[in-house]
């Protein structure tokens, strides 16, 4: 699926969660991070740069998430880019 109007479809990574600690808050309580990371798969054509290959951080709100033919695809506006590597 090719990503338009300065979108990136990306792979997020998962991040590793603390599993020590004192309290244990369940899943439907705790807060998500508020930054991501993940894998820049394509980008849009009218992006300012080709970032495909490298590995970005992203706010986790801009993420949107499309379900299509029984796929997911993961796509962040470029404008919710933090750094690449």
């Amino acid at each position: 699926m090719k990503p338009l109007n300065r979108r990136l479809l990306i792979e997020v990574l998962s991040q590793e969660e603390e599993s020590s600690g004192a309290f244990f808050i369940p899943q439907q309580e705790a807060v998500p991070a508020e930054f991501s990371f993940g894998t820049v798969l394509d980008c849009a054509d009218d992006c300012s740069a080709d970032l495909t290959g490298k590995k970005v951080i992203f706010t986790t709100f801009g993420l949107e998430t499309v379900k299509a033919a029984s796929k997911e695809y993961n796509f962040i506006g470029e404008n919710h880019l933090v750094c690449w590597e």
